[in-house]
């Protein structure tokens, strides 16, 4: 385990129009030949190398109804204007892009359906979802087809296995990558270990975090006391808080933060450490409504925050903050928001290197540019990068640890960053 302040692999640019990868020339394997990646077993093999035109789509499957709706919102909302501001630079070579998006309310069964329309009627080119169960409903048919899934909203490390999963990389940190962070920063906090309670989400993604936090423990003197499922958080509360374990894991989805604080203040319970998980970074609507509940709670960041003070004159945050408001960007210092311009800046970078290759822009090229990116969007905190290898789809390596002030409404930093990417 290093901890150190890491000097960027990828140096970002302000100018977000003209953002890309400097992974290489065309001659580097980020933006080589399409032919180099595999379409032997796709459906349509000459679908998959037909060089894309005019318009390249990018369709979502998300859950635009019910609770998660605001999050997946803004997402998508960042991720439009980040589109917005290519296009208005002349596309990838021309080639303008689009977001098609489908509701699936959250539920996998309808993201399998979403997915069989995205690419059959609306022609996509390119996938994107928001949760494991949809990827997990969406990944055969997609990888059969084809048609690249590109950094989902999921964290499930099954997912980064690219036998496997050929045409699927995930955005998410890895549920076991992060948990490994916790755990370290955990040993320097309780090295003599302690009791845990955890709080467990009993969908996929919940599931990932459950098991990447137990693999994690594996070996140390951490042990958990109590575990509890999230599906109604008072009880999972009041059945935690018996454990008297000092330390609260929430191995949660977003909507689960802002209820499980809410829950261990109703029962008047303060354990000494609240870990919450990275997927609820959003202090406005997930942390300041619960009070002195939420008050040092912890979650790690790898994405700049424009409305910390600590940014504020941060070059690529004034830029991001003029281009998302000037292209629809409603709420553009909401967490989610600056998570959508993120993946769509990942894409812009990913398309931009596709476009260099020998056999020019495809489902292929794009997919093989996508498993040989090394890129810092000027929006992730200096020193973490998006690293992919056809070795290693992992992505997100490195965390900077963050703790909320309920006083302030803010969170502030808990350190440096942390990297394991030599650890992996």
């Amino acid at each position: 385990m290093k901890r150190r302040l890491l000097i960027p692999l990828v140096v970002a640019t302000v100018a977000l129009s003209a953002c890309g990868s400097n992974s290489g020339s065309e001659d580097d394997t980020a933006t080589g030949s399409s032919s180099a990646f595999d379409v032997e077993n796709c459906a349509d093999p000459d679908a998959a190398t037909k060089k894309i035109t005019e318009t390249l789509k990018v369709g979502w499957s998300a859950a635009t109804s019910g609770p998660l709706a605001d999050a997946v919102g803004n997402v998508i909302e960042g991720m439009e204007a980040r589109f917005a501001v290519a296009n208005a630079a002349g596309g990838i070579d021309g080639v303008k892009l689009q977001v098609v998006v489908k509701d699936d309310a959250f539920n996998p069964e309808r993201a399998r359906t979403n997915v069989g329309e995205l690419i059959e009627k609306d022609k996509v080119d390119v996938l994107d979802t928001f949760g494991s169960g949809q990827l997990d409903a969406m990944s055969d048919a997609q990888n059969d087809a084809c048609v690249p899934l590109l950094f989902a909203q999921a964290s499930v490390p099954a997912y980064r296995d690219a036998t496997k999963f050929p045409w699927t990389t995930e955005y998410l940190p890895s549920a076991e990558v992060e948990m490994k962070v916790v755990v370290e920063g955990l040993k320097a906090k309780y090295p003599q270990g302690a009791k845990v309670a955890l709080a467990a989400n009993q969908t996929e993604s919940g599931q990932g975090y459950a098991n990447g936090f137990k693999k994690a423990i594996e070996g140390t003197n951490f042990t958990i006391a109590k575990e509890a499922p999230l599906t109604d958080p008072n009880t999972a509360a009041s059945a935690l808080k018996a454990s008297a374990a000092p330390i609260l894991v929430n191995a949660g989805v977003t909507t689960d933060c802002l209820a499980l604080t809410q829950a261990i203040g109703r029962v008047g319970w303060k354990p000494e450490t609240v870990i919450q998980p990275s997927n609820c970074a959003d202090g406005a609507t997930l942390y300041a409504p619960a009070g002195a509940a939420a008050d040092q709670q912890q979650i790690l960041k790898w994405l700049k925050d424009p409305s910390d003070q600590a940014f504020a004159s941060d070059a690529a945050v004034q830029e991001y903050l003029k281009q998302s408001a000037a292209n629809g960007a409603d709420s553009p210092t909401n967490s989610y928001t600056v998570n959508g311009w993120a993946i769509g800046d990942l894409m812009v970078d990913v398309f931009t290197n596709a476009a260099k290759s020998k056999d020019g822009l495809s489902r292929a090229s794009i997919m093989q540019a996508a498993r040989n990116q090394s890129y810092q969007p000027p929006m992730f905190i200096d020193g973490i990068t998006f690293t992919m290898t056809p070795e290693k789809s992992l992505g997100i390596q490195a965390f900077q640890p963050y703790t909320w002030q309920a006083g302030a409404k803010r969170f502030t930093s808990a350190g440096d960053v942390i990297d394991i990417s030599d650890g992996q």
